[in-house]
């Protein structure tokens, strides 16, 4: 249950993230600077499990996780998957990392690999088979859901289209994409608020020629509880 929307700049790129969960999980670490594989990671840390649902390193690759509504066993955490591919070097190092891995493990999902220069990597596991496109057949905004996938994909989709017009170059637009009730806030609205479930936090990673943020705040955007801002050097 999340949305995910990210602009393309001068060798870099901004990536707009609202991760939504059950109001039952325990609340999430926030992001720390980790060294995983030889590389300086960002990323929070799941309340329940550990892992992570995004992440952004040193070269400025940055790794996204959205639940699909799919099968699969549900051994293991996906966001322990999306952790161990946050050291990668490349989109392609990391596609091929997720492609080799016991992907029987996990139920669902979609794994987003944005390196700067290139169009962003998009991974779909089934729960039975796993197929890798870009965003030129998946545009952003991307969207999970436990409540009818479908019809909530296409709303968020209609809010997109109405705050943008369509433009994905335009970051202010997409945070405003990211805090927006639409006609109201529910199960469809980008900023997702449910009886059981609601936008829990907001993450806002850019990477830039020579320096990765990470932005993360512990609440819906719609309510502007401070954040915390980590940055790092980026290396070629």
């Amino acid at each position: 249950m999340c949305t995910a929307s990210w602009v393309h700049e001068d060798d870099g790129f901004q990536l707009f993230f609202n991760r939504d969960e059950k109001r039952t999980r325990q609340r999430a670490n926030p992001p720390r600077v980790e060294t995983r594989d030889g590389l300086l990671s960002i990323a929070p840390a799941d309340g329940d499990h550990g892992g992570a649902w995004i992440s952004v390193n040193e070269r400025g690759l940055a790794l996204c996780l959205l639940n699909g509504a799919y099968g699969g066993s549900g051994l293991r955490s996906r966001g322990l998957l999306l952790s161990g591919l946050a050291g990668s070097r490349t989109a392609d190092e990391a596609m091929e990392r997720l492609l080799t891995a016991d992907l029987a493990r996990y139920a669902g999902f979609t794994i987003l690999a944005l390196q700067p220069g290139r169009k962003v990597a998009i991974a779909e596991w089934n729960g039975a088979s796993a197929t890798l496109s870009d965003e030129s057949v998946a545009p952003a905004p991307l969207t999970s859901s436990s409540v009818d996938a479908a019809g909530v994909r296409v709303k968020r989709r209609v809010e997109f289209e109405r705050i943008t017009g369509g433009a994905r170059d335009n970051a202010a637009r997409l945070f405003q994409f990211h805090e927006s009730h639409g006609s109201g806030a529910d199960a469809y609205s980008p900023c997702m608020h449910r009886a059981d479930a609601e936008t829990v936090s907001f993450s806002w990673v850019r990477v830039a020629p020579r320096e990765v943020t990470f932005f993360y705040t512990p609440a819906a955007p719609c309510r502007w509880i401070p954040g915390q801002t980590i940055a790092i050097p980026r290396t070629a």
